[in-house]
């Protein structure tokens, strides 16, 4: 089992984290709530279950209580590796004293009957600043979709396993083929199949002293596989919206928000990755006119959101045709145009880990094994945006 903080060190760290925000209100990259803005966040909480089980608690008091303060700074927050047991998030919301509701999908990721990489999504929404919309659904496609994506999956097998008839073992590697083929492991295709767990999408609605956002938020954990399968679901995700954006944007002034982990690794660069997302739209936008624009900026600056801080695999991202949000050449206007416009971080507890003493080792490097099974794995993101209003900065061309 792996070693936890004592309990005297979390309330170190919380002194020190104390100590530092009253100097600093957004210290660690922990945002400060504000009157006139609201904070959008995402967090892969590393297996946010069950309270407890046999063995006792899941998480030490200590990690609960961090996991409390960093979620009472949202006011929306998507929540990934939500486990079935929602006992952990059920108490969450208990202990922010109703500020908050909750909204939570099915499970996902696995099959009657079987193991797999099952997990639930989750948002918590802060009853003043959220409401909750009329729309909530897991993303998917139809049998007819998984049909043809299956039949291009083994097409693709084929030509890749099989030689050509007049090869001598033709025969011989066509039989194994089939016979391998009919037990439709997803591990043989080089092709898109169907999201090994659904993402969920929420309507959420955000009322301003003029105005309002219409956000379908997008709650999403790609699959952490091989890096081709890696690629294959985060492409699939963003052709879904971006297709989905003639009607949902478009038409009827939605703004698609994508707030995950998106195990978004497939390059070997944050700039890599954003020139092929934005090849990948540009292609899609020339053959469909579609007049989403989309915004990545965690692939702008330095944020590398796994608490080793080697990748940037968490992303708030949006789809919109909407000049209240910024396009993806104004992300470095963040945190200039005034302390409730647009803005974004992220909260880093490795360095306060590291800082306040305990979570450090005695070369002054981090222990992971200290806190990223019992608090979590990843970072909290988030976006600052000010809440609607008439006269608000617009990110106009």
């Amino acid at each position: 089992m792996a070693q936890h903080f004592t309990d005297p060190e979390w309330q170190q760290i919380e002194a020190h984290l104390n100590a530092a925000l009253a100097q600093d209100p957004q210290a660690y990259g922990l945002p400060a709530r504000r009157d006139k803005s609201v904070i959008l966040m995402s967090w892969n909480i590393r297996k946010f279950g069950a309270v407890a089980d046999r063995d006792g608690p899941k998480k030490s008091p200590g990690a609960t209580r961090m996991i409390e303060r960093v979620a009472a700074q949202a006011d929306l927050l998507s929540i990934q590796e939500q486990q079935d047991d929602t006992g952990a998030l059920e108490a969450l919301v208990t202990a922010l004293n109703g500020a908050y509701g909750v909204i939570y999908s099915d499970v996902t990721g696995r099959s009657p009957g079987y193991k797999g990489m099952s997990e639930r999504f989750a948002f918590l929404y802060r009853h003043d600043r959220v409401r909750l919309g009329h729309l909530a659904s897991d993303l998917s496609y139809d049998r007819t979709a998984i049909a043809a994506n299956m039949n291009e999956a083994l097409k693709a097998s084929f030509d890749t396993s099989v030689p050509g008839e007049d090869d001598p073992g033709y025969m011989e590697q066509l039989m194994a083929w089939v016979q391998n083929s009919t037990r439709l492991m997803g591990a043989q295709f080089s092709k898109f199949v169907q999201f090994i767990r659904s993402p969920y999408l929420v309507e959420f609605l955000i009322d301003g002293p003029d105005g309002q956002y219409q956000i379908y938020a997008v709650n999403a954990h790609l699959v952490s596989g091989k890096k081709n399968e890696r690629e294959q679901e985060f492409f699939a995700l963003l052709e879904w919206l971006l297709h989905d954006s003639r009607k949902t944007v478009s038409k009827r002034k939605k703004i698609i928000m994508i707030m995950g982990d998106l195990n978004l690794d497939f390059d070997g660069s944050n700039d890599d990755r954003r020139i092929g997302i934005e090849n990948y739209v540009t292609g899609i936008n020339a053959k469909r006119r579609l007049d989403a624009k989309v915004n990545f900026p965690f692939l702008d600056g330095n944020f590398n959101t796994n608490a080793r801080r080697t990748q940037t695999y968490d992303h708030i991202a949006w789809l919109a045709d909407d000049t209240r949000l910024p396009r993806g050449r104004h992300n470095d206007l963040a945190g200039t145009l005034g302390p409730d416009a647009f803005d974004y971080g992220m909260f880093d507890f490795t360095q306060l880990f590291v800082d306040a003493g305990p979570g450090k080792l005695p070369d002054g490097s981090p222990d992971y094994a200290r806190f990223a099974h019992d608090f979590t794995d990843h970072m909290p993101i988030w976006i600052r945006l000010p809440r609607p209003t008439t006269d608000q900065h617009r990110f106009n061309l």
